[in-house]
């Protein structure tokens, strides 16, 4: 008989925190759960802790290939589940004992595509706590048309209510297959996002319950601090080539939509500044950067933006793109 649910950790050089990660599911209340350890090529010593835990628990699979990134570790996860719903948590958090057990019995009992509880969102930097919990009622059966008009509206605001996420959630496994929806292996920020874009553009029962049992940790705060690609941009870009053609128009809030682009690309040539140190190659990417339709199209939109950036896209709007450039180059030096 296959378990009420499979619980799905991508883990990457995650020696530090595993053991919390992996505790914490393993006592949960709700016994009944296939764990799926997937190690993600790891250096360091998460092969064997995890392997130690899979002796230790007939209920842990692990799965060990190469470094292929999250996305990809988690598309593994879903194809070997065989929980009746999926799960997922990332290795350096931990859930409360109780999260599986209670989403369980609310998705299970009206047999609702996804079930969603709230979330702590801790922040180890700035030693804060914050509780993250949905804007829709709780413990009611939501159909497609509140989904659209209370859900799909907010995946283009700043507000966030913890639908982007992965790890607050149950997905019913069944009827995840059944869309062939999967993790985008090509972007390696905003996959969760745009991968619950895709689920909540298409389920017709949803379900939340507002305690926050799940344990979010974040680290630094600095969202420059991410690993720099050059082809980021493009990625940025794509994500949002995508939302303006999923998403339909009337429930597109495009101020929030051209701000947050804004923050993506400058933060883009705010990196490229640091990391590039091939100047020709540098200015090459940075062309492209402000030469982009959709980046000048923003530029002349956007509003509510601090003054370092009101003045970068004045500059870029008004085809000054060369200082536009020279200014972000001067805050790559002091921020």
């Amino acid at each position: 008989m296959n378990p009420k649910v499979s619980v799905i950790v991508p883990v990457y050089n995650a020696e530090k925190y595993i053991e919390k990660c992996v505790n914490s599911i393993r006592n949960q209340s709700l016994k009944d759960i296939e764990i799926i350890l997937i190690n993600d090529g790891s250096i360091d010593r998460s092969k064997e802790i995890i392997e130690g835990y899979a002796k230790q628990d007939n209920r842990i699979v692990v799965i060990n290939k190469e470094n292929g990134g999250p996305a990809a570790a988690r598309n593994k996860g879903i194809k070997l589940a065989k929980g009746k719903y999926i799960g997922f948590v990332d290795s350096d958090d931990y859930i409360e004992p109780d999260m599986y057990e209670k989403l369980f019995e609310v998705a299970d009992k009206d047999k609702v595509q996804v079930a969603m509880c709230g979330y702590k969102h801790i922040n180890t930097y700035k030693n804060t706590n914050e509780i993250i919990s949905s804007n829709v009622e709780f413990n009611m059966i939501h159909n497609k048309e509140y989904i659209r008009e209370q859900i799909i509206r907010t995946f283009t605001k700043n507000t966030n209510y913890g639908y982007f996420s992965l790890w607050n959630k149950l997905y019913d496994r069944q009827w995840l297959l059944s869309t062939g929806i999967l993790m985008d292996e090509t972007r390696d920020h905003g996959e969760d996002w745009w991968f619950n874009i895709n689920i909540f553009m298409n389920i017709s029962s949803f379900i939340a319950i507002g305690e926050p049992l799940y344990n979010y940790i974040h680290v630094n705060s600095n969202s420059l601090m991410v690993k720099y690609r050059e082809e980021q941009f493009d990625l940025f870009l794509d994500g949002r080539m995508k939302v303006l053609s999923t998403i339909p128009k009337e429930l597109i809030d495009y101020t929030s939509l051209d701000k947050n682009f804004v923050y993506e690309f400058s933060s883009y040539i705010l990196r490229t500044n640091k990391e590039v140190k091939d100047s020709i190659k540098r200015r090459e990417l940075l062309k492209k950067v402000v030469n982009n339709n959709e980046v000048i199209g923003c530029s002349k939109n956007v509003v509510g933006l601090p003054i370092h950036f009101r003045i970068a896209v004045f500059l870029i709007r008004n085809k000054m793109k060369n200082s536009a450039l020279s200014l972000y180059k001067l805050m790559s030096l002091v921020i």
